[in-house]
Parts: C-alpha cells; structure tokens; sequence
C-alpha cells in the first residue's frame, strides 16, 4: 500500500492529541510500510517487528515525551485484532488478501498518532475465493475486486464513501513478461463490483496478475492485490449446443476442444434416479474449426437433465473446469411440461437490470406457452411476471430490473420461483443481492410506469401496471404493432414502451385532475424521440384543450416542452426547447410557497436532472385539467423509458437522485454520483473542500461585489485547478470590482481582480504578488493557462443572462483557434504565438471566504463562472506599447449608438465628437461610442495617441455609407418636415434641380434638431463630386437615370465601389471578413457594435483589424437573455414585432462590406468552416459531422463541466433575484426568472445542429456543395429541368448539376423551393440533391426525363412521388434504391414501366403507402411490422411477406395484378389481414395454371376470419393436396412440408364437409368454426351453377343433402354451357341424366343415385376425348355397354363397390386406360348380351384384379391390351370364357393357389396354360 501520510519533524512537539511524539510516529510508520509489498511469506516476520517496536515504545514512555503506556496497550490490541482477522494473509492456502488489512492498520496508527485531518481508507477488496487459481485456454478468465474508497473528518464518525472514480492499472508478470509490465489502465467507479477478463494478457503456466488502484480525488494509491493464475492449454466448451430443444432421441453435443496432448473427456448425466458417467479417450486430437460431435443416449425417461463435461490429461493431474447444461428429454407419448435453466447469475445488484438465468420450457406441440416468474425477498413478492406467450423450445432470458427498498445497504438474498398453474416448473433458486449502490428513487411516487418490467408475452399486457400499488391502469390503445412494439428494446437493449408514427396510447390517468399550484406536482419522462418528420407535433401530451383554442397542462413534442397553467400561455417565458434523436429524462415541478416564500410559487422544468426554466405563477392561477397521458403521435416514433408522478413538489437533490435511478448503467450511475459530491455534510450548502477534490474553484477572501454591494474592495484570490494542481496560485492586493456594462444591472456581477489596482495612502499603487505553488512569485501579473500570455486583469465572468456558462468561453477560444488556423496574425502574434485575438477562459466554481465569530474559515459559494484574462488586458492580446508605442484598441459600446455604426461624420471641426478621459472614450454627442481598450494618450492625455488615425478609418467607411435617400425638396423644406425624416435612419441627398444644394448630402444631427451636411471636415459631401469625380461612376450613367431613385441606386452603386477600392488601404478586410462570418456562424447579435474591437498596433503598414469578446449574446439567446432566436437568423432579419434581431444591423461597415465583398465573404465562410474541420479532433465523417464535433469540442465540454447540483444551486440565484425583482428591491427591464436556463444542453445543441445546416445551405458548403454525400442522385436529360424542393428546415436548398450547385432562393420549412436547371441539351446529366436527410418532400417527378438507378436518401423525406396512376409517366428510371429515409410514409411509383429488380424498403419503418402497379419490380421488401396502410404491387412481384402490421387491411393489400405470379406468401400477426381470403384469392387466381401453380411456400399466423360464404373455404382445401409447402419462422423453405397456417376461420353459412374435412385433416393448428349446415360440394363452377339450378330449393346458392335427396331430372341439352363442365360429379345427388354425349369438355365424373336407373346411362362417354376420371360411386351396379368406348383420354376407372357386371365393350379402345380399381367380388360377369370386348385395345393397362364373384368373361374382352404385365382372378372355379380373351395380350395370369390346373385345363384358359401361376389372394 501506497503511504501518503509524511513525516512529523521534531519541533512539533507532540500532536494535538498528546499521543506519539514525532520520533515514535516515524519509527512507527516505517514498520507499517513493510506491508506495503504483499509478501505473504514475511507476515509473521512483520507481525514480530511490530511487537518488538510496540516494547520499545512502552519502555521508553517512561522517559518524557513518549506514548504513555494505556496508548501502546491499545496499540497493541488493535495489531492483534488485526492479525487475528484480517491480517491473515496467506498462511493458509487459497486465503484471500483483499487490501483492507494494510489499509486498517496505516489508518489506525494515523488516528493513534493524530493531527490526521482527513482520515481516508482506500484499498481493494478481492471478491474472489483465492488470489490463486486455474485458467483455462480459450476462455474468459475474469477478476472481481472492489476499489474501497472512504473517509472521515473525525475518530468518532464512521467511514462514509468518497463516492470517487479510481485509475486502474493491470499489471503481468508471466513467461512473456520478464518483470510486471502495465497490461491495461481504466477508469473505475468506487463500491462495486470490477470485472475484468484477463485471459488475453495469459500464457502457459504461471502467470502474476498485479491490480492497484489510485483515486482520482482522495489521490491515494491502494496497496497492490496479487492474483496467481495458471493457465492450461486443456479447453472444452459447447457454444453452439442447443440445450434449449427437447431431445426426443440421442442427444448430440458438439464441442470445442483446446490441448494437443492426449486427453480424455468425461461425460456425466444427472436427473431424478438417474446417473451415468462415460469417457471418451481423445487423443492427442483438437477440435476447434469443426466441433467434435459426442453422442449421448437418450436417458429414456422424460425430465430435465444435467450434463456436465470436462476434459482430463492422461494420469488425470490436469483437469478442465466442468461445463454444466441443463437439458430437456421427452419420451414418446408423454406430454410433460418441462423447464430447464442455464447461465444462472452468480450475484444480482439491487438498482439495476440484472440478467436473471436463460431458460427454455416444453410443452408438448405448443408453439408458446405460460408461466409466472416471480422473486420473493424475505416471504414478499418483490417481482411478478405472469406471461402467455413464451415461445418453446427457444432460449429465453429472465431480466430483472430491480428496485427493492431497503432499511440500509446490507445485501440480501432472493428466491426466484417459475410456475405454471399448480406446477412448480423449477426448483427455486436462491440469489445473494448485492446491495451496496443505494441508488434508489425518491419515495413517495403515486404512479410509476416502469417498461423495464414488462413485455408482450404477460398477461397483463394491455394494461399499465403502477409499480406504486401494483394495480392495473386500463390503456386505449390505437394501431401498436405489437410484434415489433410495445414493451420491448430499444437498439441499446434497454427496455421501453415504444409507440411508433401512427400509434397511440391513451393512459386512464389524470394527474392534474387534483389541483397542483397550491399542493404541488412532479412529473418525470424518461423518453426519447425519433424520426421525426414533424418535430413540433405533440408527442406527450397531459393536458385539456380549450374550446377557445388554449391549453392547459403539459405538452411534449420532439423539439419542445410546454407547460401552461390556465392563465399563463407565453412560450417564450415557459417552453424549454429540446433536442430529438436523444435521450431525455424531462421532469416538471409545481412548487408553491418555494422554499418557504409565502406566494413565491414557482415551476421548473428540469432536464436531465438540471433545471432549464423557471417560471413564478399566481397563487390563484391553477393547473387543474381533465388530461389524460397520451402517448404517440402520426408524424415521430416515441420510446417510454419510464414515468413517475408525485402530488408533490421534488426539490432539486430529489429530482437529480431520479435522474441517478433512472440512468442505464452502474458506472453511469456511480459516475453522475460521484460528480454530484460537492454538498456538505448535511447536504444542504456547496462544500468548499468537497467542490476542489472535483472541480476547478477560486475563492476570494472578501464578499463578492454585487448590484446590492457594488463598491469594490481590497482583497486576495486564490486559485486552485482539479486537474492541474501545479497551476494553481495566490494572488494579493488586487482590486476586487464588478465588471461589464450591462452585466452591473444584473443582481449579480461578473467579477474583475485587477492587479495594481489598489493605492497605499500617498496614493501610490500598491503591487500585486502572484505567489505559485512551487514558491516562485510573480509582480502585477499572473501565469494562469498554459499557452496564454501571462495576466495583469483577470475576470471571473458570471454570464447572468446567460446561464449555460459556455457561450463565452466556447466563443473566445474558438474565435482564437479559427484564426491562427486560417492564417491570420497580427503584428504581435507574429512574434509571440500566444498571443491571442480574444481571451481564454475556464469553467470555475467561485466561493467567498469569511471568518466566523469563532475565528473559523467560512466558504460561501457564489456558483458557477467561468474565469481568465479580462478582456481589457493587455499582455493577453500582446498590446505593448514599448513594442508599438502608436498602438491604439477601441471597443464599440452598449446599445449602439450611431457613432458606433459609422452612421455620422466624424468631424473634428465639430463639437458633436469628443474624447472622455474620465470615462475613457470616445463620445458622440456625450454618448460613449468608441471606448478606450488599449495604447497610450497623447503627452495632453486629452485623447489617445492614435486617435486621428482611427477617426480617419472610420470616416473612410462613413463616406461609403449606403443608407441614402433622395428629397425631392429643398435643404429648408427637408427641415421643415425635420419630424417625418429624422427616425428613417437615413441621410438625404437634395434632389431637386436647379436647387444649388443638388446632391449635397445630409444627416439629422440630434444635438442640432436638424438635418446637416455630412462634412468630415473637408465640406459638404457632394454625390456628384465624391463619386462621378472620383471615378466611380459616370456623368453619362447619371443623365441616363430616369428619375432620383435611379440616381440614388447609381450612387450606391458607386458607394460600395469606393468601399471596395478605398477601405482594404486601412482595414484588413481578411480579418474583417472573419469577424463578419464567425459573428454570422454563431449568431452573435451584439458583435456587430458592441463587444468589438477594432485595433491597430499602428506602424507604417499596419491596417485595423478586429476581435472580438464578450461572446455571450450567441445562439438561440438574446441580449436579455432570453431564448428567442430562430436558428436561421440572418443579419437583417427581424422579430415579429419588427426588431431587429441583430443589433448593429444598420451599422455601416459591415453593411457595405457585405455589398463591396460578398465574393470574399462566401469563400471566408467556407475556408472557416474548413478550418473548423480541421479543428475539430475527429479525422472521419462528413463535413457537418465534423463541424458539430467543433461545436461540441468548444461548448459541450463547458456544459457538461458543471454537475446538475451546481447548475441547480445557480438557477436557484435566479429564483432569488425574481424575489428580490417581485418586491422591488432589484429592477432591470427584464424579469430574472426568465434569464435562468440550466446548460441549456438539449436545447442549444438541436439549435446548433440546425444552424450548422443553415449556414452550409447559404454558403454552399459540405452538405450542400457539389461533394455532399447527403444526396438524392439522379441522371437527368433534355434542355430544362425543374425541381420542387420542401424543405423540413429553413435553408437555401441546392442541386449539384454535374460539378457546379445551382443554390436555390432562402425557403422556409414546409414551403416550396423551385429550382430550374438548364442542362443544355444534355442525354445523360448526373444532378444530385443536396441535404437530403433535411428534406421534406422533392415533389411530383412523373413528368421528369429522368433515367437510370436513382439513389434517394433522407431521413425526414415523407413522401417520394415518382409515378402517376392517371397520367401518362415519363420518368423511366430502372433501379430505385432508398437509404436512411427512416421517415418516409408514401411511395408513388405507379405506371413507371421501366422500374424493375427489387425495392427494398425494410429500413423505411414509417411507410404508410406504397404504390408500385405498373412497374416491372419483381419484390418489394417491407419492415418487419410497422404502419403500413396500402400496398399496390405490380404484375411480376412474387413475394407476399407481411408480420407485425396492425392497420394494413386486406383492402390495403392489393395483390390484383400479381395474383397469378406469388410464389411466396408470408402473413403474420396483421390483426386487420385477411391471410386466408388473399390466398384463396391467389389459388383461384392460378387454377389455370393447376398442379404447375406459382405459388409453393405459405405462412400464416395469427388471424381471425369471419365469413358468410364459404368460398373462400372451398378454395382453401386445395392446400391440403400436397402441391404447397409451408415456410419457417425464418422464412426458409423445405423445412415445413405442408404449409403451415395457425389461426382461426368462423364460417356463418352452410359449407361444404369435404373441404373442411381437408381443412382439419391437414393443419391441426387452423381452427375451424363453422356455423352452419353442411352442404354438397361440387368443386367444378359451371357445373355447381348448374346443380344448384336445379337441386336448390331455398334458393341460398347451396345444395344441402335434404335438397339432394330429391330426385331432379337433368337434361345437359338444356344447358348451352354443359360443354366448359370440367368435373361432373353426381355422387351425393339423386338424378336422372340425360345428354351426357354433350359433355365434349368434362375431364372427371362421380356418379351417384339415379332415379330410374342402377346402370351407367348406355354409351354416355362414347368417343368423349377429353374425359379422364369415371368414378362410378357406390349407387350403380352395372355398367351399359359402350359407355365409354372410344374414350381415348380415359386414365383411371373406379368402379362401383357393389358392381354386378361390366357390359360389353364398355371401355374398348381407352387407349389411354392405366388404373381401374378392383372388379369386386359381386361382380359375376364381364360381358355383354350384345357383344364382348368390354377392355379390348385398353393398351396402356398394365393391370387388372377381378373378383371371386365372376362366372362369365366374354370372348375377347382382353384382347389387344398390350401394356398388362399381371392379372389376377380370385374365382376358385374357373369363369367360363369365350375365346381370343388375352390375344395379343402379353400377361402372367394369377389363379387362387390350388386351381391351377383347373384353369390350365378350363376351355380357352389352355391356351395361355403356360402363363397361369398359383397366387396366394
């Protein structure tokens, strides 16, 4: 351990305490040192020495001076304490040494000793069983220690923790590291749990992991903790085993396995009465690229089993660590439900999400299934989660945010339990708690929505759960796609309530249903917002709308927050801008009677735990409305992380310890602590010593000068830096003032220390001494930065109206960086680098010192500043007048006056213009307009040395000004209407001819009441004689003119000629042109005349340049500190009311260097811009990218410095000083409360994110220069081409045509920018839009002459219409690829022929319409779930892919052009789809194309279907006939063999059995409820319609069997259309047929009951060539002869089961006959009373069975039948029959075994005796 703690020298006698003198306090502390080295061999070596110093002390005691003997007694029983416990380092075996020990006992002695102060323990606790221990290769090897960091100020207290972060170093010491080398530093927090895997520091064999840690504020060192590993080059693990599915039957482990020594692996399972072990000798053998495959044998018995497996060397001296698996066996036929866990935690941590176990569970052929987790914390519920819908056979994960309240920070232990019903699935398991974070939430929340303990898989799903009480809220939900939304996770993995565009939640809560301003209020949301087409759409709303158009409540959208009681509705004063794509935790508070003020009630709206507004309401006012939480909105997607609500009102510690609880991680938590411990012990007042361990600080010795206490004041600063101690100094006898104009109307003041600035009592000044920490001194001047000139003033800048504290520091040292980058300088910054162009500044805490009554020292803290050069020093900007004794710096004052703004002659001739000493300016008309900044006076001290040199330049601007205007009068009559010209701002010109005046120029001189001429000093300004006889324009062009104003154009014309000709002789209009466009880029409003400094070091050559400071008036935020500007100001903009919005917008130098210089002006501003890049510190990303890193690397830095307690301490000044503002005791023209905005971090940074865009867009750089990479591209051809460009921001929009941009005019959001492009005749031209990603809409494209692949990016891009469906489309672009349009809603592509491939849209996750008939695309690719409302596909698209779509109906999906094509078809969870109509839409769509059909592969899931026909049934059946397959989960083809179709069909008619038969058969997952009478199903169309004709009585489009049953004669020469019957089926139908010869197109027919008849109808189907299938049916017995002879089509015959006989010739010549079924015993004869040959010429039979019933075979009736190979014959006795019956029929014949030779030998069997063959029927 690291002993910080010195030496005592002897002179100090004893300590305080009276104990050890300084000799025994040395020896003592040497022999605590031995323990610093951790060598647990030497412990009872040290445990000697100890003793042996302990007698030495007691016995010289005795001798004066020395302990007495009851201390060296305590002494020694604490060592032996000591030894007994914690001191017990190593003796054993695998004893841990966690670093408490040494630090005990150093801690002790220095409280024995006294005199300690601060009294820290700081060691590392190892959590670990041993410091020694076994690795093996190929896996994680992971310490766990903790860094222990605490302190106290006094024996008596215990130890609190420091709450400080810890560097950590790792060092190795191994057979690669000769000697312990540094590893790995880290950042680490104090009081948790470190993990860190040191696997990849290991080698084989031993290796010496050393660990120590130093505090980042205590700067103590722990002592070193030694961790011995061995790693082995034996490794086995299993990632890829899939424990999570049921093994039915051997079970295949595949394994990595490390070692190429002969090894042997051992196998054990483990189950209730089961236990078997095996081994495995492996060899020498690795198996790393392909896993080694061991097979298991199933254990037999269905339960949940354990595997365990590790590897061993030969003689078993080395074996692996075991990995354990839990699996689940089933036996066939048992229906078990099964659980198995695996990944168990080792420790869970109370305030954070823990990761609990993986699981799996079986249920049989359940695709999902239920139970309830629930943990349980000394016999109470802390946890419950009942949930349905947990997918089987799939590894899961059990998470567990927990948030358990407890009495202290003991840990404690839980039971976790899983059941389902009565069944316990698992066995508990119990869990230790690490509960040492304490980072609880404040109590007392009524409700508290926590997303981190719900998903879509609980019961309770629909509802909100209050985490409060556990009751349900009921929620109305609105289109949430719960398969991809809801509670889930964010891309981070953090749990939330996400609502996508189109979505909403209505939460049945009021919270302001009870009255808030005299009760008080607190609302947290945690949120975040994204895609956002339209931030300014309310996307949070609790609040009541009026009916006369106001509100009240809150209201949040993705740019804003707005809170408005009932009668307070200014947003300026009340609305917090916030920035989208971010994180927010937002809360507001309604806090009447603040901080015990009667009738001081005030709301605060806090972001990220800091105050961001404050506003004081009436106690009368209310905030009562009948608003319920409504989440979601059509225009951005919303993330819920979390919602709490108090009926009271948090302070700001309550709300900032929210803003702990609800960060994500420990280290952010710990981290966001640990920042935040500046509070004193009773954590009520900033802690001066606690502050300094943290944060940069100075502190005076004297009260701070204020507007109550304005004089100034003799005093001394000190000032202390956190991370550079070595800079920090003292500073004596300064002069201790307010500083700034404006800033002294404020309560409170930025503060001056000027050295030199005091005088003894003969008045002469009295020396500054600035005195560093390493003794040296210096005199009136002080070292406070490195890289900046040393000081003589130094300002400590308050920034009261300007809160967020970055703007001037961020400013200055920008301002400074941007110019040495862009190659500016000075005479003085040549020579001396550093010296500056504008001050450096340092974010600070300052603190006021008294003395108490009690002698003590009392820190006060005055808050946030932030504190370096003033910017009147001169050393800063290197203004020595020694080196440049003409120099001469100036500074434009407040509230610009004309003088300021070269608007008035500067005639020394006059006495208007005078220089001030007392008030060391330059005044107009007893106005300050130029004050003195630097150089030296005249030897009368009347005025500057300079000042003729500066009175000169100005003049040469003021002769150029451009505000003129002609009077068509007199000089007289102009004086006469003095009261009509004197406030336009102009100065006139006498226009009248004749008048001798003509052209003279006139200003109004305010002293005088009266318009004067415009003289210098050299006369009156004649227009005529400046300009056309100065060679600026011609007399010719002034005669032309055709009237004054033409004329007056002319002169300003010639005007800004003579500017840029004459001004860049004494201004450098390189530096002027940085000032304008660094001023511009920020939207700095005061620096066009305040806070500017023209100067000059005046040498021969030197010109003016300028710098600027006081760079506070920037951004969004006015000069009253108000947040009021738009992010697309420009320098003549106004404010609605009609000011300006830059103050200095008349001023006449910058005016006519904007019209002399615009050229320069738009390259300035891309080479700053460019410099910014440079500057920025990051080497990638696009040129806005890195000008935001710019902006970040210069403002965010500050922001982020001060912790939300400092902020919160500093915007509760501004409540103070509305107090003070509220009983008049402090005045100013704007309200205090209104200038408080926190960091002002999310608001800034989306003003900035928009103002870097803007500022591109004007000057045509990065996003919108011709190499943006953000752009739309297409290949544009013809003469013209125009575009409609909206905008989602202000901007000027841009198209790159070729290499140049084509800048169109300045457009507002939402409006529509029409650029033309003249492409020249052009058949191919690349045009690129540019800004994509800030782009609305590019208009309607139809009519374009447009080709090729056209690439569309833009992520705020609502729609994209390229097509038309009603006009003639020219476009005719073949590819269509889309990036990052995130927010894209409509697609128009209708009618674009030449479009083709596939469009993929997966990443457009708002889209609401697509619209792609008439295109050529063969697959669209959609989201996985979104809102989609429309698809129109075109002809060749052959995927139908839809899951987790809640608002796309089946109207929507317009599959009508396609039908015939799919080929996939995918629908799942799409509440509003039809999956089962769509497909039967599509089988009836390709029926043509019959077992050849498109479509293959078909999924769906979750759909409910209702139907009043049973048509859509009817097609359906045709998927059970074996032609379509189904598709996975995956979406893979082949695994499923049918298709697979899992919801619910509810038919409310009369249906047809068989296909509902078919139906049930196949998928067992398709539940069918029909409501309705079964009816006869005829499958061919024309012949149902025929059918039902005739059987249908009711007349209801059905044939059920009550109407078949009735006899029906039907006559097909009745039915013009009996010739398109396909399918003839009579089967369950009583009948009388007639006409069946007419049947020429029938290709199956089913016969049923005839009426009149039990034989086939005579010669029905003879010569019919198109039929195929005659199936006889049950009914008929006989066939008539000739039935269907000739049928020459005829396949397959199926003959009646009570068939008597087959008459002759009844299928001679089917030539094509290849199956008839067997002639059944009943049969008695194949023959005809008028002629045989029933089956002669069949030729294409291959075989026949006949009965044992038959008697009688006709004579040929075989005959010619080529094809049959067998036939067989049951009759015993062989049937008589006539000759020639197997002629030219080569057949085996098979005979009953046994009669053979009775048929060898029957007559006309003999002759075909040698092919008859016994068979065994």
């Amino acid at each position: 351990m690291a002993l910080d703690i010195g030496t005592k020298v002897e002179n100090e006698g004893k300590n305080s305490q009276g104990r050890l003198s300084a000799v025994e306090f040395n020896q003592l502390i040497g022999v605590v040192k031995t323990l610093e080295y951790n060598n647990v061999d030497g412990l009872a070596a040290k445990l000697t020495a100890i003793n042996n110093k302990l007698k030495e002390l007691e016995n010289s005691s005795g001798s004066g001076g020395g302990a007495s003997s009851e201390e060296i007694a305590e002494l020694r029983r604490e060592i032996d304490k000591l030894a007994e416990s914690a001191l017990v380092i190593g003796i054993d075996p695998g004893t841990a040494y966690d670093g408490a020990a040494g630090a005990m006992l150093e801690q002790m002695v220095r409280e024995l000793a006294g005199g300690a102060g601060t009294m820290y323990s700081v060691y590392i606790r190892n959590n670990m069983p041993s410091l020694g221990f076994a690795a093996q290769y190929g896996e994680e090897c992971v310490l766990d220690f903790t860094f222990i960091s605490q302190y106290r100020d006094d024996l008596n207290e215990p130890y609190k923790p420091t709450g400080e972060l810890g560097l950590c170093t790792v060092m190795v010491k191994n057979a690669k590291y000769a000697d312990f080398i540094v590893v790995k530093r880290m950042e680490v927090s104090s009081g948790v749990s470190i993990k860190q895997d040191i696997a990849e520091w290991l080698t084989s064999e031993s290796n010496n992991i050393k660990v120590t840690i130093k505090g980042l504020n205590t700067d103590k060192t722990t002592a070193p903790v030694t961790y011995t590993v061995q790693l082995t080059s034996l490794g086995i693990s299993a990632p890829n085993f899939a424990w999570w599915t049921a093994f039915a039957g051997d079970i295949t482990t595949p394994m990595i396995i490390n070692g190429n020594i002969n090894k042997t692996l051992n196998v054990t399972v483990t189950g209730d009465d089961y236990h078997q072990s095996y081994t495995q000798n492996l060899g020498t053998a690795i198996y790393t690229d392909t896993p080694y495959n061991y097979v298991l044998p199933h254990p037999g018995m269905t339960g949940v089993y354990n595997v365990s497996f590790y590897l061993s060397n030969s003689d078993n001296t080395i074996q692996t660590k075991a990995v354990s698996i839990n699996i689940m066996c089933i036996s066939a036929g048992e229906t078990s439900k099964l659980m198995c866990v695996n990944n168990v935690a080792a420790l869970l941590t109370n305030w954070q999400d823990n990761v609990v176990f993986d699981y799996a569970i079986y249920d049989g052929q359940s695709a999902a299934t239920d139970a309830i987790f629930s943990i349980i914390k000394a016999g109470i519920e802390v946890y419950s989660s009942e949930n349905d819908n947990i997918a089987t056979n799939t590894r899961n994960t059990l998470t567990y945010p927990m948030e358990v309240d407890t009495d202290d920070d003991s840990n404690f232990d839980v039971v976790v339990n899983v059941t389902s019903g009565d069944a316990h699935l698992i066995e508990p398991i119990t869990l230790n708690v690490n509960n040492s974070l304490g980072y609880s939430a404040t109590a007392g929340a009524v409700l508290y929505i926590n997303p981190k303990t719900r998903s879509n898989s609980q019961i309770n799903f629909l509802s909100v759960v209050n985490e409060v009480d556990k009751f349900l809220i009921p929620v109305t939900w609105s289109n949430l796609n719960w398969g991809n939304d809801g509670w889930v996770t964010d891309d981070d993995g953090v749990r939330v309530l996400k609502i996508f565009a189109r979505s909403k939640a209505v939460i049945d809560y009021q919270p302001f249903i009870t009255e808030a301003a005299r009760k008080g209020k607190t609302i947290e949301i945690d949120f975040k917002v994204e895609n956002a087409s339209d931030a300014s759409k309310d996307i949070v709303s609790i609040a009541e709308d009026k009916t006369d158009g106001s509100r009240v409540g809150l209201k949040v959208s993705g740019e804003n927050v707005s809170f408005f009681s009932q009668s307070m509705h200014d947003s300026s004063m009340q609305d917090v801008p916030i920035d989208n794509g971010v994180r927010i935790r937002l809360t507001v508070v309604v806090m009447p009677n603040a901080y015990g003020n009667p009738d001081f009630n005030l709301v605060a709206i806090y972001i990220n735990g800091k105050k961001n507004r404050q506003y004081a309401y009436l106690i009368n006012d209310y905030f009562k409305n009948n608003g319920k939480i409504t989440l979601g909105n059509d225009y951005a997607n919303l993330y819920l992380y979390g919602l709490r609500i108090y009926d009271s009102a948090l302070t700001s510690e309550a709300v900032q310890k929210n803003y702990i609880n609800q960060l994500v991680t420990t280290d952010e938590k710990q981290k966001e602590k640990a920042l935040n411990q500046v509070l004193d012990g009773e954590g009520v007042n900033i802690d001066f010593s606690a502050t300094k361990l943290l944060y940069n600080v100075f502190v005076v010795d004297k009260p701070f000068p204020n507007l109550l206490n304005p004089s100034g004041v003799a005093g001394n600063l000190g000032v202390f830096f956190k991370d550079k101690p070595e800079r920090n100094f003292t500073l004596t006898n300064l002069l201790v003032e307010g500083q700034g104009t404006s800033s002294k109307k404020y309560l409170e003041w930025n503060i001056r220390f000027k050295m030199k600035g005091l005088k003894d009592a003969e008045g002469n000044k009295i020396d500054s001494v600035a005195t560093y920490v390493d003794g040296t001194t210096d005199k009136n001047k002080v070292l406070m930065f490195d890289g900046v000139p040393k000081s003589g003033r130094l300002t400590a800048k308050k920034n009261w109206a300007s809160s967020m504290q970055d703007h001037k520091a961020g400013c200055v040292a920008m301002y400074n960086d941007l110019h040495r980058e862009m190659g500016l300088s000075n005479e003085a910054n040549i020579s001396d680098p550093q010296i500056r162009v504008a001050v450096y500044q340092e974010p600070f805490i300052g603190f006021s010192k008294s003395i108490n009554e009690e002698g003590q020292d009392v820190y006060t803290c005055m808050g946030e500043f932030t504190f370096g050069p003033d910017k009147g020093d001169d050393l800063c900007f290197g203004y020595d007048t020694k080196a440049f004794p003409a120099l001469l710096s100036v500074e434009g004052s407040d509230n610009a006056p004309l003088g300021t703004l070269f608007r008035v002659p500067w005639n020394r001739n006059k006495s208007y213009w005078a220089y001030n000493p007392d008030e060391e300016a330059f005044q107009y008309n007893n106005t300050n307009c130029w004050d003195f900044d630097a150089g030296e006076l005249n030897a009368a001290g009347t005025e500057p040395l300079a000042a003729q040199r500066w009175i000169d330049a100005y003049n040469a601007v003021y002769v150029c000004n451009n505000r003129i205007r002609p009077f068509s009068g007199t000089l007289a009559e102009l004086n006469a209407t003095v009261a009509v010209y004197r406030g336009t701002g102009y100065e006139y010109w006498i226009a009248k001819a004749g008048d001798s005046d003509r052209y003279n120029l006139y200003y109004y001189e305010v002293s005088e009441g009266k318009f004067m001429p415009s003289d210098i000093g050299n006369g009156t300004i004649n227009l005529v004689t400046q300009l056309v006889d100065g060679g600026y324009m011609t007399r010719m062009q002034l005669d032309a003119a055709v009237d004054s104003d033409a004329a007056n154009t002319l002169f300003i014309k010639a005007r800004i000629a003579k500017f840029r000709t004459e001004v860049p002789d004494l201004f450098d209009i390189d530096d002027a042109v940085f000032h304008h466009n660094f001023t511009e880029f920020i939207a700095a409003t005061d620096n066009r005349a305040k806070n500017t400094y023209p100067y000059s070091f005046c040498l021969e050559d030197s010109k003016w340049k300028w710098r600027q400071d006081d760079l506070d008036t920037i951004g969004p935020i006015d000069n009253q500190g108000q947040d009021r500007k738009p992010y697309h100001c420009e320098m003549h903009d106004s404010y609605d009311n009609g000011q300006p919005i830059w103050n200095g917008e008349t001023s006449t130098f910058w005016n006519m260097l904007e019209l002399a210089f615009s050229t320069e002006i738009i390259a300035g501003m891309r080479k700053m811009l460019n410099a910014m890049e440079a500057l920025c510190g990051q080497s990638s990303g696009t040129p806005y990218d890195k000008v935001y890193a710019f902006y970040r690397k210069y403002f965010l830095g500050i922001k982020n410095y001060f912790p939300a307690t400092l902020v919160n301490a500093d915007a509760k000044r501004y409540e103070l000083a509305k107090i003070a503002y509220d009983n008049a005791s402090y005045t100013n023209d704007t309200d205090p409360i209104t200038q408080s905005h926190g960091d002002f971090y999310s608001a800034e940074t989306a003003w900035m994110k928009k103002r870097i865009m803007y500022i591109m867009s004007k000057y045509s750089y990065g996003l919108f220069s011709a190499d943006g990479t953000d752009t739309i591209i297409v290949r544009a051809a013809g003469d013209l081409i125009d575009y409609e460009i909206t905008p989602a921001f202000d901007m000027y929009p841009a198209i790159a045509n070729g290499t140049s941009i084509v800048q169109g005019s300045r457009t507002k959001a939402g409006e529509i920018c029409k650029i033309i492009i003249d492409l020249g005749g052009s058949a191919d031209q690349q045009n690129a839009i540019q800004a994509a990603s800030w782009l609305l809409s590019i208009g309607d494209w139809h009519l374009k002459n447009v080709s090729g692949t056209m690439v569309v990016r833009g992520k705020r891009l609502t729609e994209l219409t390229l097509g038309s469906k009603s006009e003639n489309v020219i476009i005719s672009i073949t590819g269509l690829t889309l990036a990052g349009c995130g927010s894209l809603q409509t697609i128009l592509l209708s009618n674009i022929t030449t479009l083709q491939g596939t469009l993929d849209l997966s990443n457009c996750i708002n889209i609401r319409e697509i619209y792609a008939d008439g295109t050529n695309l063969s697959q669209i690719k959609v989201p996985d779930g979104g809102g989609l409302e429309v698809i129109e596909y075109p002809a060749n698209n052959k995927y139908i892919s839809f899951r987790n779509f809640p608002v796309l109906t089946t109207e929507g999906l317009r599959i009508g052009q396609c039908a015939v094509s799919i080929t996939d078809f995918w629908i799942e969870n799409c509440p509003l789809l039809k999956p089962m109509k769509l497909l039967s839409d599509i089988i009836e769509a390709q029926q043509e194309q019959g077992n050849n059909h498109a479509l293959k592969h078909i999924r769906a899931i979750g759909f409910e279907e209702e139907y009043y026909t049973a048509d859509a049934l009817d097609m359906l059946a045709k998927l059970a006939d074996g032609t379509y397959e189904g598709l996975s989960a995956e979406g893979l083809a082949g695994e499923d063999p049918i298709p697979v179709l899992n919801g619910k069909i509810t038919v409310h008619s009369k249906y047809y059995q068989d296909s509902m038969d078919k139906l049930r058969n196949t998928f067992n997952k398709l539940t069918l409820i029909m409501d309705g009478e079964p009816a006869i199903y005829m499958a061919d169309p024309v012949w149902r319609e025929i059918a039902v004709s005739v059987w249908d009585v009711d007349k209801d489009g059905y044939i059920i069997e009550n109407e078949a049953n009735i006899g029906r004669r039907i006559d097909f020469s009745q039915y013009s259309n009996g010739n398109k019957i396909k399918i003839l089926d009579l089967s369950n139908l009583v009948y009388d047929i007639r006409g069946c010869n007419l049947l020429t197109g029938v290709k199956e027919v089913y016969f049923g009951k005839s009426i009149n008849s039990d034989r086939m109808p005579y010669q029905c189907f003879m010569n019919n060539t198109s039929i195929e299938l005659l199936d006889m049916g049950d009914y008929l017995v006989q066939t008539e002869r000739m039935v269907c002879e000739g049928a020459t089509n005829l396949r397959k015959v199926v003959l009646s089961k009570k068939l008597i006989r087959i008459d002759g010739r009844a299928f001679k010549g089917c030539i094509s006959l290849e199956e008839v079924s067997d002639i059944p015993d009943t049969c008695t004869g194949i023959y005809g009373d008028y002629n045989v040959e029933s089956f002669r010429n069949c030729s294409s039979l291959k075989k026949l069975v006949v009965g044992a019933g038959v008697v009688k075979i006709g004579g040929s009736t075989f005959r010619d039948c080529t094809s049959m190979e067998n036939f067989y014959i049951k009759a015993i006795t062989p049937p008589a029959m006539g000759d020639n019956c197997f002629t030219n029929n080569p057949c085996n014949i098979y005979v009953p075994r046994g009669s053979g030779d009775a048929y060898k030998t029957a007559t006309n069997w003999s002759t075909y005796a040698d092919r008859i063959y016994e068979y065994d029927f």
